[in-house]
């Protein structure tokens, strides 16, 4: 149970409503405790959920404000781990200490993708294909545009995927 006292410490609590009912709980943080016994900063998220953070994580850069494990604060409505005036993001912390987090922001990142790569890529998973499939193209070149090498491939090259895809070319960027 997460309760506030000396040790743990809270989002403020109209943030907190906020992030207890919004559909990506688990992407934000409502509190936390310096575990300094484990050196690990236990993390709580918007499902509750415990996530341990090693101490030796939070490095300060050069010129750069030092991590004070005495002074942990939640801001930015669970976006941001203030340890005094080293911040650290949650998207950071997540995308380093859970795998599932790491997929959750790929496959954001992947329907944010605006290119006609990006495009390419989600039509293709649609699809149920494979880059390999997309003969006589090679995959490392269907790879290429995915990844925006290529930014938009022409004639023959074009077809090819079109046909693949069973799409007209000119309708391959609105997915």
């Amino acid at each position: 149970m997460i309760a506030p006292d000396d040790a743990v410490r809270l989002l403020p609590r109209d943030e907190m409503a906020d992030v207890l009912v919004d559909d990506h709980a688990e992407d934000f943080f409502i509190g936390g405790v310096v575990d300094r016994d484990d050196k690990a900063l236990v993390l709580y998220r918007g499902t509750l959920e415990p996530l341990l953070v090693p101490l030796d994580w939070f490095k300060a850069k050069p010129r750069r404000p030092q991590p004070d494990f005495d002074a942990l604060a939640l801001t930015d409505s669970g976006n941001t781990v203030q340890l005094g005036e080293y911040e650290a993001g949650a998207d950071a912390i997540l995308y380093e200490f859970d795998p599932e987090a790491r997929r959750r922001m790929r496959e954001r990142e992947i329907r944010k993708d605006t290119t006609f790569g990006g495009s390419l890529r989600r039509l293709r998973l649609q699809k149920g294909l494979s880059r390999s499939d997309f003969a006589p193209l090679s995959s490392k070149t269907i790879a290429r545009i995915e990844r925006g090498d290529v930014e938009v491939p022409r004639g023959e090259t074009l077809d090819a995927i079109a046909r693949r895809l069973g799409v007209p070319p000119s309708e391959i960027s609105s997915y």
